[in-house]
């Protein structure tokens, strides 16, 4: 009985020396036609590299903000190229503020100092868009200024407190919602 549908593939032969040639990570070789292979020359898995986590940057959120807000603040020019750039700036009425005083603020809340209340309402609005970061001078020397205005946002609402932190009152009757349709019984009654 004739098969129904798409013809096989022609095989193709390999030539021996291009089956394998070296590939940039040393456990893995790159086969001709773009596959990896393993040392034993089996099929390479190429999720297991992805599922590896890079070490950590410090050992809790509080010390890495500590260290890294400074060194953030410590590049910033406090040229104000962030600040026209983000779409914010018109939700939270500040296009007129000067953005050498709200970028000299980012630069004092990132290391842990209050700021002035622009600086705060626009940390406070931020939702993350990058535009700071493409219109930011100083990121060939290194500066995130997304990272950058996260820290200081968070900074506001830990240390200085000038930000206060979002309260969501359903927050916890859905995470025991999606407890529940993953807990057993036992565990439910153990933990919630």
């Amino acid at each position: 009985m004739a098969s129904v549908g798409w013809p096989n593939p022609p095989l193709r032969s390999r030539p021996p020396h291009s089956s394998r040639a070296v590939s940039t990570n040393p456990r893995r070789v790159r086969r001709h036609d773009g596959g990896l292979l393993d040392r034993k020359g089996t099929r390479a898995h190429p999720a297991r590299d992805m599922t590896r986590l890079p070490p950590a940057r410090a050992q809790s959120t509080e010390a890495f903000l500590r260290q890294s807000g400074p060194e953030l603040a410590a590049l910033c020019t406090e040229c104000g190229a962030c600040f026209n750039a983000c779409p914010m700036v018109d939700y939270v009425n500040l296009r007129g503020a000067d953005p050498a005083i709200v970028t000299g603020g980012l630069r004092r809340l990132a290391s842990g100092d209050a700021a002035p209340e622009e600086t705060v309402a626009w940390v406070g609005a931020c939702t993350k868009s990058g535009q700071c970061v493409d219109a930011c001078p100083q990121k060939a020397a290194g500066l995130d200024a997304m990272l950058l205005v996260r820290i200081a946002r968070q900074r506001a609402i830990n240390e200085t407190r000038q930000l206060p932190a979002r309260q969501d009152p359903s927050y916890f009757p859905r995470i025991k919602t999606f407890a529940r349709l993953q807990l057993s019984d036992e565990e439910l009654d153990t933990w919630l």
